[in-house]
């Protein structure tokens, strides 16, 4: 049994100490998470459709018993940062923002440097032993799996593992043979080997997008559509586009993307798709004689 192993079942079972955690100090004013106070361990940041499907369920049912216990990890100069518990710590915030009075939060305050080596291998393993068999959890997915094999691998001098520490990674994932962890080292990248959590948004973290473009200087003669995922750029992005700037007498139009899932940044990223959207913006702008841009929203 590994200090990682053991350190996530003296917190699985309670026995590791717990702390009063001021919940506020992981949000921004109107109320989206700090992301730089979260350690992401999947590979998207946030479910927010699971978070309010809980918060409206826990309100109507008054039962608030599901909600657990965060763990945090403390970096040097006491800046903490939640490991385990993301989706948890929004939830106890929406639910204390509408009014709900709920009891201190409490959370397993583990240190960056004695507990986890001052590696980020071990914050991410140690995240995914919590996230094995948690009741309210979605369990480990192969992306976070293979984000944390990938971390190891960064940690080394020459990116190489040694065979100990192969067979100390499958003991912690059997679920993953050594074929799978093979093809995953071949595949590893030098540079960007470990791609970043997807960026998630809210419907008004999106308006709120929507309102600064507005309120832009550069932007002041442009439509302003509602942001719209990398599907709908060349579908319903074009239709409205047009259909705005004639309703609101503009010839000017700037269409606002987000990638909406890990699989449309990668597109985003490795596949012609920009290319194709600025390409068709500006030969319709200068069929129809109007001005069509696009902004993309940051998702990694």
């Amino acid at each position: 049994m590994t200090q990682i192993t053991r350190l996530a079942q003296q917190i699985k079972s309670g026995q590791y100490p717990r702390e009063e955690v001021d919940i506020e100090q992981f949000f921004n004013e109107d109320g989206s998470p700090i992301r730089e106070n979260r350690i992401q361990v999947r590979d998207i940041d946030r479910d927010i459709d699971r978070i309010d499907r809980a918060v409206n369920k826990m309100k109507v049912s008054g039962d608030y018993s599901k909600l657990e216990d965060l763990t945090l990890v403390k970096y040097p100069n006491n800046i903490l940062k939640i490991n385990n518990g993301n989706h948890t710590a929004e939830m106890i915030y929406l639910l204390k923002q509408q009014g709900v009075d709920l009891p201190p939060t409490k959370g397993f305050i583990v240190d960056f440097e004695k507990d986890l080596e001052g590696k980020l291998s071990n914050v991410l393993s140690l995240g995914n032993e919590l996230n094995k068999i948690e009741v309210e959890k979605v369990d480990v997915h192969d992306n976070d799996i293979k984000k944390h094999l990938y971390q190891l691998m960064d940690e080394q001098e020459d990116y190489k593992l040694s065979e100990d520490q192969i067979k100390v990674f499958m003991r912690q994932y059997p679920q993953v043979s050594k074929r799978t962890i093979g093809q995953w080292v071949s595949n590893h990248n030098e540079v960007g080997g470990r791609r970043e959590p997807l960026i998630s948004y809210t419907t008004g973290e999106l308006q709120t997008f929507k309102s600064t473009f507005e309120k832009m200087q550069k932007y002041r003669d442009y439509v302003v559509l509602e942001p719209r995922n990398l599907r709908g750029a060349l579908e319903t992005g074009i239709a409205q586009a047009f259909r705005q700037m004639k309703t609101q007498g503009k010839t000017k139009c700037l269409v606002i993307l987000f990638c909406e899932s890990v699989a449309q940044a990668v597109k985003w990223e490795e596949s012609n798709v920009e290319e194709k959207i600025k390409l068709e913006y500006e030969e319709l702008s200068g069929y129809y004689e109007v001005t069509i841009e696009y902004e993309m929203l940051c998702y990694a």
